[in-house]
């Protein structure tokens, strides 16, 4: 447990430390859609995006792939 603590700190600190160097504002551009945010937005955002999309769809896969249980209700 306390080994997940130490990874997660240190995770955390890379991120503050690449959020801090990549301060930088950038142009996004994706199809038509334009904005800018800071490099360390962006850098974070699509991973999570990436996650989040992946998660949704493993997870929709995953319950059409699960056996339906046919459990009739019995009254007494």
């Amino acid at each position: 447990m306390r080994t997940k603590l130490y990874l997660g700190v240190m995770l955390l600190l890379a991120a503050l430390v690449l959020s801090i160097q990549n301060a930088a504002i950038v142009d996004v551009n994706f199809f038509t859609w334009k904005f800018t945010a800071s490099l360390a937005l962006v850098a974070f955002a699509t991973p999570a995006a990436g996650l989040i999309g992946g998660w949704a769809i493993s997870s929709t896969l995953r319950l059409k792939a699960a056996p339906i249980r046919n459990n009739p209700v019995t009254s007494s």
